[in-house]
């Protein structure tokens, strides 16, 4: 198996890590993190939704590992009799959608879904009025609901893979690459910023929206980049029904109820690509809350209590994950970026699939070839029908 170096120690590195050393090959993992405290990564920050309404197939297989294998997070990362803490909570996905063309694609990916083994229900208005009395639904023809899908705690679910990797063996540093030597098609040392440098038999990059910048280094490119998603969380005098995350087609005003109050967000596909942790508060009030008013009534009184900046690591080419070698160029060089917004459910999966690779040249459970690099070279995107993020 050899030395096994993964940059970048989020979700997605920490869940690779947490599977290598399930398979017996913690001693040979080191994974570089700069931040130990993730101030600024991507994982901590997500909504934490894990859903399985996506048209791709691959992408509703991952989604269904990932629920599954989040219902027992808490014992599987325990660390002797300290459960870990991610609060996954079963709350439900609605999407809905307008007549005509958008309706044919939530139904089209209903299909593909139900195909799957996923449990999604269609509802048409007079079944949403009846399930969802709260929601204002003129404007629907039909939605799909699954409901079994949830959110969780997406800060509890890296801490509790980074701390169960650790326990089992696997070696953590804190650092950051900035350089990687490479001989013929393969990588074989890692250069740290303080000095240092790691041996590698494989080099996973897991860097997330610092993704592109690791690929550079081995002369490969991703059209990955930072994307600016705004979150707020809100809270409403009146008391509502348990509702799912609601989400309508092509329209602003989704949201989802988180603790005592609800969230809401906006991914700012206008601007250039790029970091940007500036929070347009006014956003709230001028765009986002006017559309939850229109949707749920009691939102017309609500009060905006915290709000943030994060980003997705965005693949532009079809904004769906890039995983695995390079094909031709680098044998030992894997990736897993680009997920643009899918990071937290499918993290499980992710961490899976290479560790299969590493250990067999090949994905054995669930095949992800077509989500491989292959595709960028080609120019050819594997594109959702449906929502994306």
């Amino acid at each position: 198996m050899g030395r096994i170096v993964i940059v970048g120690g989020g979700v997605t590195g920490s869940s690779t890590a947490y599977h290598l050393a399930l398979a017996g090959h913690a001693d040979r993992v080191s994974v570089v993190e700069p931040d130990p405290t993730y101030a600024l990564a991507a994982s901590p920050k997500a909504t934490g939704g894990v859903r399985v309404l996506f048209s791709v197939p691959e992408n509703i297989r991952m989604s269904l590992y990932g629920r599954d294998f989040y219902a027992d997070f808490d014992s599987r990362m325990a660390v002797g009799n300290e459960p870990a803490h991610v609060d996954f909570r079963r709350a439900g996905y609605l999407f809905m959608a307008g007549p005509g063309a958008d309706a044919e694609v939530l139904e089209a990916c209903q299909r593909v879904q139900t195909a799957e083994g996923a449990r999604v229900l269609l509802l048409d208005r007079a079944g949403l009025r009846d399930r969802f009395p709260s929601l204002v639904v003129d404007d629907v023809e039909v939605a799909a609901w699954s409901p079994d899908d949830g959110y969780l705690d997406p800060h509890g679910v890296l801490m509790g893979f980074r701390r169960k990797a650790a326990s089992l063996g696997v070696t953590y540093v804190q650092d950051r690459v900035v350089g990687i030597e490479t001989t013929g098609r393969r990588v074989r040392t890692v250069r740290l910023e303080s000095g240092g440098t790691l041996d590698a038999d494989w080099v996973v990059n897991a860097a997330n929206c610092w993704a592109p910048e690791v690929c550079a280094m081995v002369g490969m490119r991703v059209p990955v980049a930072p994307m600016r998603r705004m979150n707020f969380w809100f809270e409403c005098r009146t008391p509502l029904e348990p509702l799912p995350l609601v989400r309508h087609t092509g329209k602003a005003g989704g949201f989802r109820p988180e603790g005592t109050g609800y969230l809401s967000g906006y991914t700012r596909l206008d601007e250039p690509r790029g970091f940007n942790w500036e929070v347009e508060h006014d956003l709230f009030d001028t765009f986002i809350w006017p559309a939850l008013a229109q949707r749920v009534r009691a939102f017309e009184a609500v009060k905006v209590r915290r709000a943030w900046a994060c980003h997705y690591d965005q693949n532009d080419l079809d904004a769906n994950l890039i995983i695995g070698p390079w094909p031709g160029r680098l044998d030992n060089f894997l990736v897993a970026c680009g997920l643009s917004g899918h990071g937290l459910m499918h993290a499980p999966a992710i961490g899976r699939a290479l560790t299969e690779w590493m250990l067999g040249g090949r994905y054995e459970t669930l095949d992800l070839t077509r989500l491989g690099y292959q595709r960028v070279v080609d120019g050819k995107p594997l594109a959702e029908a449906g929502a994306i993020s």
